[in-house]
């Protein structure tokens, strides 16, 4: 194979997923051993999830802070249920979560839907749908029951 000359300045960045997500394998003793330096993180402080969440609506599409309050409520509590939650919604669940309720808003002000839904109940629809592909339940726990749970102690649906 060879080696590679590499620039005096040269360091090495890289990032890995989860080991429990698909598609990711441990790496090898070898490479671990080369690795020098390990930084764990962590989600996001609330402000910081929230404007991730903002800037990944389309320009045209606005929610309330109020409604982005709840759509961090929900995910954060997924975070907080260690019990029945192996692997909980992550950042991207809160971005699907306000764009479906933002185009709702959008809809409705353009007169394409007609029947009013309350945020609430938006919200707990749409909470049902992205919820269910985006966090994992422990085994034995069902994942309908989680998400009805969450529904309930955040929007009180």
């Amino acid at each position: 194979m060879g080696r590679i000359k590499a620039s005096k300045d040269f360091f090495f960045i890289s990032a890995m997923n989860p080991e429990e997500l698909s598609g990711t394998h441990r790496l090898s003793e070898a490479l671990k051993d080369r690795i020098k330096i390990w930084i764990k993180l962590t989600y996001p402080d609330k402000a910081t999830e929230l404007e991730i969440i903002r800037i990944n609506l389309p320009e045209h599409f606005i929610i309330e802070e109020s409604e982005l309050e709840l759509i961090y409520s929900i995910i954060n509590e997924t975070r907080k249920n260690k019990i029945d939650i192996e692997v909980p919604a992550s950042i991207r669940a809160g971005i699907a979560i306000a764009k479906l309720l933002a185009r709702r808003r959008s809809l409705e002000k353009e007169g394409k839907i007609k029947e009013k839904t309350s945020t609430y109940e938006y919200l707990s629809e749409i909470t049902r749908h992205v919820l269910l592909g985006s966090m994992k339940p422990k085994p034995g726990t069902k994942v309908e029951n989680i998400i009805e749970s969450i529904i309930h102690k955040t929007l009180g649906a």
